[in-house]
């Protein structure tokens, strides 16, 4: 079994502590890039991601049964030549469960306890001891993307004694929320009710605009939107308008229609919204956890057992 990774991504570890007996079973090569995997490609029975491919790479891999992403997102890649091809598409869902849940907390208290506005008074050495803060309790917490992020999510908003709404397609109840809503009824209701709103939706040829300037009016005045979905899936300029009106008290954005975000946006300068670099799922531990899915990926593949994580090549999830 030869194992092609093209990825600027770090595997050294995935390499070296590969188990004996995938090892005994397998060739593992990991280059940088494309270029520099050169004829290695012709031979792979596997690839290994980071979430992009060019199309062309594919052409030259006519022995390719089976591509493992190191991301979760597969809307970077070609699916509709994977399916053409028979080829198996797997992801690395679960691997930004712990990073990215925490990192929602952090972002909303980041937002109630107005940290942005101490650590300015700080760089200005302005002590203000009648500067505002709320708190998360008994504040409501809309999950737009109920999957395993969302339910890490809710879980650690519990502990704070929020009351969170979840929303799906299915509507079916998961055990985190305390009501779990979906179709055209479920999401104004979720919007309506929360005063914290998160993204977590995969990008999809369903869910990209999925937000819309409609969806936008119907939130308090008072609340928060963190996108850690996908750029897309939120009506951009609907949102800046929004924030620029005071439609909405604030928005923190990992995620973006265009990344990097062009020193041109307005969102940029506007004190309501707190931007991060798509780092939401980064974390030191990533390349361990993504091992593991790979390792029992690559034991079921070679004994015929079954995957995890293998993508819908129509949904796109």
């Amino acid at each position: 079994m030869n194992i092609v990774a093209i990825t600027g991504m770090d595997l050294t570890s995935m390499q070296e502590q590969m188990p004996k007996d995938l090892q005994e079973r397998c060739e593992f090569h990991w280059f940088k890039s494309s270029s520099e995997a050169g004829e290695q490609i012709v031979n792979a029975d596997v690839i290994i991601s980071a979430g992009r491919i060019n199309p062309d790479i594919l052409n030259q891999a006519p022995k390719l049964k089976w591509m493992q992403t190191l991301s979760a997102g597969v809307d970077k890649l070609p699916l509709q030549e994977f399916a053409e091809r028979n080829i198996l598409l797997t992801n690395a869902r679960g691997v930004h469960t712990i990073q990215m849940s925490e990192f929602t907390l952090s972002l909303m208290l980041q937002w109630i306890r107005n940290a942005n506005l101490l650590h300015e008074l700080q760089q200005n050495k302005v002590w203000d001891s009648q500067i505002k803060v709320g708190e998360l309790y008994g504040k409501t917490l809309g999950i737009i993307g109920a999957g395993a992020i969302g339910e890490a999510v809710a879980r650690k908003a519990k502990a704070f004694d929020m009351t969170v709404i979840g929303y799906n397609r299915s509507g079916t109840p998961q055990p985190a929320f305390d009501s779990t809503v979906s179709g055209e009824e479920g999401l104004p209701y979720l919007l309506s009710q929360s005063d914290f709103i998160v993204l977590l939706l995969p990008s999809t040829a369903k869910t990209r605009g999925f937000l819309t300037k409609e969806h936008l009016s119907l939130m308090k005045p008072s609340a928060f939107l963190i996108n850690l979905a996908r750029g897309d899936v939120i009506d951009e300029e609907a949102l800046v308008h929004a924030l620029q009106e005071g439609k909405l008290a604030g928005a923190a954005l990992d995620v973006f229609e265009q990344e990097p975000l062009p020193s041109t946006s307005p969102l940029w300068s506007l004190k309501n919204v707190i931007i991060t670099p798509h780092i939401a799922g980064a974390s030191a531990h990533y390349t361990e956890r993504v091992s593991s899915i790979f390792y029992h990926n690559l034991r079921a593949f070679l004994d015929g057992s079954e995957m995890i994580n293998v993508v819908n090549l129509t949904e796109g999830y």
